[in-house]
């Protein structure tokens, strides 16, 4: 029988959340040439499968895995020569701050994983499923730390095929300016032209290679990284008014601050703090 757990999407605006855990014991053949909306992991338990994805076609036998981007172009099928079932478990997720987790994972990219037998994450999956029937907390907090904790066996038992060496290059050296970034919320004068001159490239092969890597724009990714500080300050420094914690993130304006904080949260600074408590 096909177990499936769909997620309720009420906790979509939590760090990580899981839209759907499940088990297919007959995985059917998949073609989705605009992608799936969410990440998405599927792995072997039994059988063989075959995964087309970024150009590539690999068997996916077990002990094996795949983790797609959204909206990354993707195919699979069954390639059991006798027609026996290719039998998958499943995960899709999303939220908030789930690029900065998978980025800080070193987890961020579409990519073929292996692992050892014997390893935790060959039954982790179905060992969230089985909770699932024995228990009646099917809360999206719960999936959320259920996943989380999926993410660091992968990070710690999966093994990747390797990447040519000038891509593994560029990705270090992305990671570097990442860090970088991190270190300069609060400088205002730092741009595109500063990050493409740190790894001494040009604005536009810095953005093409950050939109191939990461699905976003350098500049976008760090007031993403500028909107994530200041709701950590907004909750843990009360006394600041908006307009301090505006110049603490690199915002030279407050009305520019309060306006970009509601579009990425979708709410104003100030309703951020009543909602968790901050009067």
């Amino acid at each position: 029988m096909k177990k499936h757990i769909l997620i309720p999407l009420n906790e979509s605006k939590l760090p990580l959340f899981a839209e759907t855990i499940g088990f297919n014991p007959a995985q059917e053949n998949i073609t989705r040439p605009n992608g799936y909306p969410y990440y998405h992991w599927i792995q072997t338990v039994n059988g063989l499968g075959s995964i087309m994805c970024q150009n590539q076609t690999i068997n996916l036998p077990a002990n094996s895995g795949v983790l797609i981007l959204p909206h990354v172009a993707h195919s699979y099928k069954n390639e059991q020569s006798d027609g026996s079932p290719w039998t998958t478990l499943y995960v899709t997720f999303d939220g908030m701050m789930i690029k900065e987790i998978l980025i800080t994972l070193g987890l961020y990219q579409s990519a073929f994983f292996h692992w050892e037998q014997d390893a935790p994450i060959s039954t982790f999956i179905a060992n969230v499923l089985k909770q699932s029937d024995e228990t009646t907390d099917s809360s999206s907090i719960s999936a959320s730390s259920n996943v989380y904790e999926f993410l660091l066996l992968l990070k710690k038992y999966g093994k990747t095929i390797k990447r040519s060496l000038k891509e593994t290059n560029n990705l270090g050296t992305l990671y570097s300016l990442i860090d970088w970034m991190k270190s300069q919320l609060s400088n205002p004068d730092v741009g595109l032209d500063e990050m493409a001159l740190l790894i001494n490239t040009s604005k536009r092969h810095l953005n093409s290679l950050f939109q191939k890597n990461f699905q976003v724009t350098p500049y976008a990714y760090f007031v993403n990284l500028r909107i994530q500080q200041s709701k950590k300050l907004l909750i843990e420094n009360n006394s600041a008014s908006i307009s301090q914690i505006a110049l603490q993130v690199g915002f030279r304006s407050t009305s520019h601050f309060v306006a970009t904080f509601r579009k990425m949260v979708g709410m104003p600074p100030v309703k951020y703090r009543h909602l968790n408590g901050i009067f």
